[in-house]
């Protein structure tokens, strides 16, 4: 194996996974501070699927005082019990400043800190095995 091809190897191994992570860590931050700092109002559920036996994929809409209709997705668990509908009311959080990030408060969308902390340790287990893997094929070739 080549000098470059290890180059190569370790950009995949590192610098993608790096990029991923980073991209999940903004998507957690602004999980966190819809929890702490987003504004309620309500929604209205648009459209029910049927994803799978045991979950729903739900669309709803929202508009604020100024500005367009907003739209967004949630999942929830199938159940007899909360079955939801199209035009029934949906809580929504958002924030103020940026109210193109929102999720459904109900369900405790967004990225969960134990989601978050799964994935993390998937990438870089991922990126330590990748680059164990390309460190040893270089110096033992």
């Amino acid at each position: 194996m080549s000098f470059e091809d290890l180059l190569g190897l370790l950009a995949g191994f590192v610098g993608l996974p790096a990029i991923i992570l980073s991209l999940l860590v903004r998507s957690r931050r602004v999980t966190v501070r819809l929890e702490q700092q987003g504004l309620l109002i309500q929604g209205k559920v648009t459209f029910v699927r049927r994803r799978s036996a045991t979950e729903n994929w739900i669309s709803y809409a929202f508009r604020l005082a100024e500005g367009p209709e907003r739209h967004g997705v949630f999942t929830e668990p199938s159940s007899p019990d909360m079955e939801r509908r199209p035009g029934t009311s949906v809580d929504v959080l958002y924030l103020a400043d940026a109210p193109q990030h929102h999720m459904a408060a109900a369900v405790g969308g967004g990225l969960t800190h134990e989601r978050f902390l799964l994935v993390a340790a998937l990438l870089v287990g991922f990126s330590l095995l990748g680059l164990f893997v390309a460190l040893h094929s270089y110096f033992t070739s």
